[in-house]
């Protein structure tokens, strides 16, 4: 079983939930992602989407619009998540899912992405 797989084999009863957190990588700050997730995780959040900055976000609306541009500017870039989500594994195993576009993948190279994403901790994509 995977990290995800776990997640929801744990939640039995009708009455329980998972609470699914999203944040953008490199927002606020360029590297708060890896502090933001653990301390998600120590507040209860059982799944975490980090979504991958891309320069035109239309189909996000104006939250993940705004913060995948400050992302942006920060200086964000796929392999620096990637990075990013490989410290989050060292205090960590929440299920981890990317959620983006297509575009920023076929740029840095599909199967490489899968390969470095794996490696990363990546449990899922959207």
């Amino acid at each position: 079983m995977n990290r995800i797989s776990n997640t929801f084999q744990k939640v039995r009863g009708i009455d329980e939930k998972i609470l699914s957190v999203f944040v953008t990588a490199g927002y606020p700050h360029l590297e708060s992602a890896p502090k933001l997730v653990w301390q998600l995780e120590e507040s209860g959040a059982d799944l975490i989407e980090i979504g991958m900055p891309f320069s035109d976000p239309i189909a996000d609306g104006p939250t993940i619009q705004h913060s995948s541009k400050i992302a942006l500017e920060n200086g964000m870039n796929l392999n620096l998540a990637l990075k990013q989500i490989q410290t989050i594994r060292q205090k960590s195993e929440i299920p981890i899912i990317l959620m983006g576009y297509l575009n920023p993948l076929l740029k840095y190279g599909f199967d490489r992405f899968i390969k470095d994403a794996v490696e990363a901790g990546v449990d899922g994509l959207i």
